[in-house]
């Protein structure tokens, strides 16, 4: 796994709550190609999600004053218990979610516990079930989300068609793009049924699991799913797991050599990232750079120190090792 050709997420998204239609601005030409992910929900209800800090605010939002952070549901358990938290109201699914962004108990308060209802005659309608906003209010067709103000794609999660054919298993998945909407579901085989698919779902930490609270960000597999630390990843059963960059780190963005670290092969634009993602420089390699075309022959040969092994000299050349 590499952190250096993930693609941007953006999309109008929020946590819970009762989306508005809204344009989300951006303005993503690559410089935040390389910042960790750390999402973000900004904006009107605080509907449009973007990866990382430097997204939003590239996108021209204030991130203090027009945005939440929005931590990855699947760093915690299943629970639903929503809260509003802070000043600006920032909606989170539970306190365990709540407190990653970095509030506590004393700062959040529950949300009234209602559910709308429209006032458009839905009769007839065919049956489409959707759970929608904070306090999981169902509706039986699209027809009456709609109708109750709800924006189907923002605010409400498929549930599962009733004649699929599942086990009782309780594997819980979190399915999603970072920083959007996360829809919760006892196993993969009900994510599935209500549309998702694996490449969309992050394992969840199992409830009465015991780790530290520290944070150290790790992001893990493909999608990439963000789990607090690497004992929350572990309980997971999350593999192919790469340290984050912490915020605020003072290195440039000079991305000359970027170096691949680990028995997992991360990728950081530079070692100074690396350094602080906690790799050595004894445990990183110089990468090839993705314009260099050599023969694709394998001579491997090892280089360094670090004994970093490239496919053939040319590769070794242009990676500048020695």
């Amino acid at each position: 796994m590499t952190l250096l050709s993930r693609a941007t997420i953006i999309l109008t998204a929020t946590i819970f709550g009762i989306a508005r239609a809204q344009t989300c601005p951006s303005n993503d030409n690559g410089q935040c190609d390389f910042e960790p992910t750390n999402p973000y929900s900004c904006g009107t209800d605080y509907n449009c999600a973007y990866k990382n800090r430097c997204l939003a605010e590239a996108a021209g939002f204030d991130v203090e004053a027009d945005c939440c952070q929005a931590p990855m549901p699947s760093s915690c358990g299943m629970i639903s218990s929503p809260l509003l938290c802070g000043s600006k109201q920032c909606p989170y699914a539970n306190e365990c979610i709540a407190s990653l962004a970095g509030y506590d108990s004393s700062q959040c308060t529950a949300p009234p516990p209602t559910c709308a209802v429209g006032d458009k005659d839905c009769e007839g309608e065919p049956a489409n079930p959707y759970t929608c906003g904070p306090n999981k209010c169902a509706y039986k067709t699209v027809c009456d989300a709609q109708s109750a103000g709800f924006d189907l794609g923002a605010d409400c999660c498929q549930d599962t068609r009733s004649n699929t054919a599942c086990t009782a298993d309780i594997a819980s998945v979190s399915c999603g793009p970072p920083g959007g909407k996360q829809c919760s579901y006892s196993n993969q085989c009900l994510a599935d049924s209500a549309g998702y698919n694996s490449n969309q779902c992050c394992n969840a930490v199992p409830d009465g699991i015991f780790c530290t609270a520290d944070f150290k960000p790790v992001e893990c597999g493909s999608i990439p799913c963000v789990y607090s630390n690497q004992c929350q990843a572990d309980a997971a059963g999350a593999t192919d797991c790469c340290a984050q960059v912490p915020e605020g780190v003072a290195c440039t963005a000079d991305s000359t050599p970027a170096v691949t670290c680990g028995s997992e092969q991360c990728g950081y634009s530079n070692q100074c990232l690396a350094d602080a993602a906690g790799y050595s420089s004894d445990q990183c390699c110089n990468a090839v750079p993705n314009d260099v075309a050599c023969a694709a022959i394998y001579e491997p040969v090892t280089c360094g120190p670090s004994s970093c092994v490239y496919s053939s000299q040319c590769e070794a050349d242009a990676a500048g090792a020695t």
